[in-house]
């Protein structure tokens, strides 16, 4: 066996003629060229070939390195593995290591100019191009808003949308990526927006809950985290309102309604509210046009729950609405009709307490003077008063429900298309019999004392 190399035995080999190597056993060597390049090599014999594996040039690979090299070759023939060709394995696999690499760079720019290009608002402005994917929230909330509540939903409920999208989702989570919101990331969301405001945390929730919905059907999420939330966020729970006036409040609210410093159009439609049974939001919305006869047809784009619904108009009915053309309930603002906000806001500013109410889903500031003086309610309350009192009169609940135009449920809702024209009539008489019964009476009573 050859001395053992050292540093100093590399460092003096000097160049021949000829190619040369030193050898210091087991077929560790070192390769001397007439350049004075100087290679560590592995010599071996594997199934009766010979092999040289180079380890590294000297003195960029020092003699330790070249040994540890050596080390793990001569072991890998011993196992009956070619060095060579595990060299060039791991060449390539080095090669493709840089490949994976460089594509994933490649993706990750093409998908920062794709998120730096494709936000919220231009997508809203320019549109959806065609196949588009979004990969974050603000791109599926800027879709779903695009391709599916602008066909399927009211102006006014797309506004709401919005405010809640800008206000609260998209600030939290606009830039997350779909598949990185998980159920704790939605519970985390949820908790916090609703420790300042409960009712705005449980719109964005419902919200949040129909985009993932959607994209879960368009198969770009793999999960839909936002379902079942309230369980987990108890303080989002809505509270069930049963709020409905009897028969004296009935009273005390025509009374002070007509008596009350609002205008003739608020007056109007707060009552027909309570006599049609219709919700504030279409009242507010009326217009000649949807009027024939004694029928008022509030159109699929107007209704809360998209299906077109006629209602009957009794006699009171007709008298509230007029003989205006163009909207019934006009305004003097940017819209054209009052709002449903103007009613809620003409029932509670009156309060006999100041300091802020809450009717329904707003909260107003009231003001001193007094002539809703009895518990707070709202136009919606009107509404739940005349659907109580179609019971009342023996109205039954199929029928009742057709009138308020809820939707029926399961299987009646696919194959019952019946619209129960004659009944919500008979049903609409009833309860007007049975509202001007209860002004008159109360009148008499009052007249008598």
């Amino acid at each position: 066996m050859s001395k053992q190399f050292t540093d100093k035995t590399i460092a003096s080999a000097k160049p021949r003629e000829a190619r040369y190597y030193l050898r210091e056993g087991r077929g560790f060597a070192l390769r001397v060229m007439p350049s004075g390049l100087k290679t560590f090599v592995y010599i071996y014999e594997l199934n009766k070939r010979k092999g040289y594996l180079p380890l590294g040039h000297y003195p960029g690979c020092s003699l330790a390195e070249a040994r540890i090299a050596f080390n793990d070759a001569f072991n890998l023939v011993k196992r009956g593995i070619d060095p060579l060709n595990r060299k060039k394995t791991m060449a390539e696999e080095r090669e493709k290591v840089e490949r994976e690499a460089a594509l994933e760079a490649e993706a990750r720019a093409t998908a920062a100019d794709h998120l730096e290009r494709h936000t919220f608002e231009s997508l809203l402005k320019d549109g959806i191009p065609e196949d588009f994917t979004p990969q974050t929230v603000e791109q599926l909330a800027a879709v779903w808003m695009v391709r599916y509540s602008r066909p399927n939903h009211t102006t006014r409920w797309q506004e709401s949308e919005l405010c809640s999208l800008r206000l609260h989702v998209l600030p939290a989570l606009g830039k997350s990526e779909l598949s990185a919101v998980r159920r704790k990331h939605a519970i985390t969301f949820i908790e916090r927006l609703a420790a300042k405001a409960p009712g705005a945390a449980r719109n964005a929730m419902k919200l949040c809950r129909q985009m993932f919905k959607y994209a879960y059907r368009m198969e770009w999420a793999e999960i839909q985290p936002f379902n079942e939330i309230t369980e987990s966020v108890p303080k989002i729970a809505p509270k069930a309102d049963e709020r409905h006036l009897d028969d004296a409040e009935i009273v005390k609210a025509w009374n002070e309604i007509t008596n009350s410093a609002s205008s003739l159009q608020v007056k109007r439609a707060i009552k027909l509210v309570l006599v049609t049974a219709q919700r504030p939001g279409e009242v507010t919305q009326m217009h000649r046009d949807q009027i024939k006869g004694r029928w008022w047809t509030i159109p699929a784009e107007i209704a809360k729950n998209r299906r077109e619904h006629r209602v009957y108009l009794t006699d009171t009915a007709l008298e509230l609405i007029g003989d205006d053309t163009g909207y019934i309930f006009p305004s003097e603002g940017k819209n054209p009709h009052i709002s449903p906000t103007v009613l809620s806001r003409a029932i509670n500013r009156s309060y006999e307490e100041g300091g802020t109410r809450n009717v329904g889903k707003e909260a107003f500031n009231a003001s001193k003077k007094p002539y809703f003086g009895m518990k707070p309610w709202s136009p919606q309350d009107l509404r739940r008063t005349a659907r109580t009192n179609m019971a009342r009169v023996g109205v039954i609940e199929e029928v009742a429900e057709e009138v308020v135009n809820h939707k029926k449920s399961g299987i009646v809702g696919v194959y019952n298309k019946y619209r129960y024209d004659k009944e919500k009539e008979i049903a609409l008489t009833k309860w007007e019999d049975l509202l001007l019964r209860i002004l008159r009476d109360e009148a008499e009573e009052e007249g008598a004392g």
